[in-house]
């Protein structure tokens, strides 16, 4: 199933890397989309607004946001204040991770970080008046990368990983068997673990020497030749070339799986060195909860042993896509209800959820919390992209999948519709004392217009059906999507998709398989190697049946076609186009 879902999401990275910027005629107004969004507002404020060319309200304040940017630019730009606007019909993903769910949405972005919604009246002395304001409040750049100013930020002084301090060259080290450990001992690293021979790594080396320019003083870069020191990349379990790891310490080790492009690596390592637990107080709660979908607090006292918060910083870097803060405000541990010190509490969409611990020793191993955090890190209802997808779909656990179309009305209410049914499920959770009842769930979305051929080739779904929902078990490589009593699962009916997650649960449902024939064939004939094995010696004509029918299907379709071009080649014939 992993390959099937690679082949459509990592195909689908081409199509998202078309470029869109385009400086809007007499006005000041930029338009951003997917390729240049995250480069772009990292330098100064930046008023964004999602729009959709369809939507009325849109169409109404195009002309209002053009005069804001028109009459207000020279002011505006002395304070290093953007107004900016991105089409959500051009740019899915990119609305999907800005968590865009009706249209026009306006967010304020301060050095790459949003750190404000727009939620007043859309006239042109009210937009007006608020961008005069935030350019104000945020033309003193910050001291420090990815920090908010309108926190009370607490920096802590034991922190001797200075970006002065990394990569004073601005170069690639190669690292070996001898030097490895001396090197990475300090200051975070981020190494390319290749092979000299690997197609894939030839491509992306001088990205990376361009890499290690770009990161000169804030990040380490490094590369191993895993020809020349197989013990070192078999310590760190390389299974394939290249492969790219952040090494912040001994026990902090993250690999990226992301985009290959440079803004891309640069991104991921700027944010992972510079990701910080931030000290709050109880006046701070309500303003972090609306800049951040997720947010995760660590709460202790003066009696808490100091090294569960460096645990959680350690963490904080390991998930710095998601925001960490500390305190040890007891107002704020009594607004949260927490009876108990030391907690960590993750707080998405109105809903709170508690780190399961009993007793001190809970909070001792860093494996158990990393576990949680990572379980617990995305929103409420994520949409599933080529990003994230193998988090979403790796584990023991149940996906409730809303599929949905894209940049329809219908998608904006079906999103509302399964992100109340998984409140309505939490919340369930809560009353029985936080447990699930046997397997966990995560509820996901996923544009069925975009991924098409997926959900078709997966599901058997085609776009007259959307939107869907289907519970699926990747473990298993099944999918539900009728209820026990044989009715087609969806989303008006709330009770019985519950009933559903929970019959699921319980193995009462009828699956169906999520693969090809060839695909769940040769997996029912030799599931596990063991029985093949047993297959071969109790039934040895039929096993040479069977093994005598694959050689001739390859040779028939593989082999003679690969004979035929080298001599159409040799012939000088072009090869077919199909």
């Amino acid at each position: 199933m992993y390959c099937f879902v690679k082949v459509f999401l990592i195909t689908s990275k081409i199509f998202d890397q078309k470029e869109y910027k385009v400086q809007v005629l007499g006005s000041e107004v930029v338009t951003l989309g997917a390729t240049d969004f995250k480069e772009t507002i990292k330098k100064g404020t930046w008023f964004v607004k999602f729009f959709a060319p369809w939507c009325p309200h849109c169409q109404s304040i195009a002309p209002i946001w053009t005069k804001v940017a028109v009459e207000n630019g020279d002011y505006l730009e002395s304070k290093n204040f953007h107004i900016a606007e991105v089409d959500c019909t051009l740019n899915g993903d990119l609305c999907d991770a800005n968590n865009i769910e009706r249209y026009p949405t306006m967010h304020l972005y301060n050095e790459g970080v949003k750190v404000d919604s727009y939620s007043d009246k859309r006239n042109f002395d009210s937009l007006t008046a608020y961008a005069k304001s935030k350019a104000d409040q945020y033309y003193t750049p910050a001291i420090e990368d990815f920090k908010d100013p309108n926190i009370n930020v607490h920096v802590d002084s034991d922190n001797k990983e200075t970006p002065a301090q990394a990569n004073p060259l601005g170069t690639v080290v190669l690292l070996n068997a001898s030097n490895f450990d001396s090197l990475t001992k300090t200051g975070i690293w981020f190494i390319k673990f290749f092979a000299p021979w690997c197609t894939h790594c030839q491509k992306l080396a001088p990205t990376w020497e361009e890499l290690g320019h770009e990161l000169q003083y804030k990040v380490n870069i490094g590369k191993v030749d895993c020809t020349a020191d197989s013990g070192l990349c078999q310590r760190f379990k390389v299974q394939g070339y290249p492969t790219l790891k952040l090494l912040q310490s001994p026990n902090d080790i993250i690999e990226y799986k992301g985009s290959r492009q440079l803004s891309s690596l640069r991104d991921f390592a700027e944010k992972a060195a510079y990701a910080r637990v931030l000290d709050i107080t109880v006046t701070d709660l309500d303003r972090i909860k609306k800049m951040d979908d997720v947010l995760f607090i660590y709460l202790y006292d003066d009696n808490t042993p100091f090294s569960i918060l460096e645990t959680i910083k350690g963490l904080s870097r390991s998930f710095f896509s998601v925001k960490f803060y500390s305190s040890k405000d007891p107002n704020l541990t009594a607004q949260l209800k927490i009876v108990k010190l030391p907690a960590l509490v993750v707080l998405k969409d109105e809903l709170q959820k508690n780190y399961p611990s009993v007793s001190l020793d809970s909070f001792l191993s860093r494996d158990i919390i990393k576990n949680w955090i990572q379980s617990e890190k995305y929103p409420l209802v994520p949409a599933m992209d080529s990003e994230n997808y193998e988090d979403i779909l790796g584990g023991d656990r149940l996906v409730v999948l809303g599929v949905f179309r894209s940049f329809e009305g219908t998608q904006i209410k079906a999103k509302k519709s399964l992100k109340n049914i998984a409140k309505l499920y939490y919340q369930q959770i809560k009353e029985r004392g936080g447990s699930e009842d046997g397997r966990s769930v995560i509820f996901a979305w996923l544009d069925g217009t975009r991924w098409s051929d997926y959900i078709y080739g997966v599901y058997g779904l085609n776009k007259k059906d959307l939107p869907a929902v289907i519970i699926a078990d990747p473990q298993s490589n099944k999918y539900y999507d009728t209820s026990r009593s044989g009715d087609k699962i969806n989303l008006i009916d709330q009770e019985q998709l519950l009933e559903s997650i929970h019959d699921a649960k319980k193995g009462y449902l009828v699956g169906k398989s999520t693969m090809g024939f060839i695909e769940k064939t040769f997996r029912d004939m030799f599931s596990y190697g063991e029985h093949a094995q047993k297959t071969i010696i109790e039934h040895p004509i039929v096993s040479l049946i069977i093994l005598s029918l694959i050689v001739g299907v390859v040779y028939r379709y593989c082999i003679v076609p690969q004979v035929r071009d080298v001599r159409d080649y040799e012939k000088g014939i072009g090869s077919k186009v199909e």
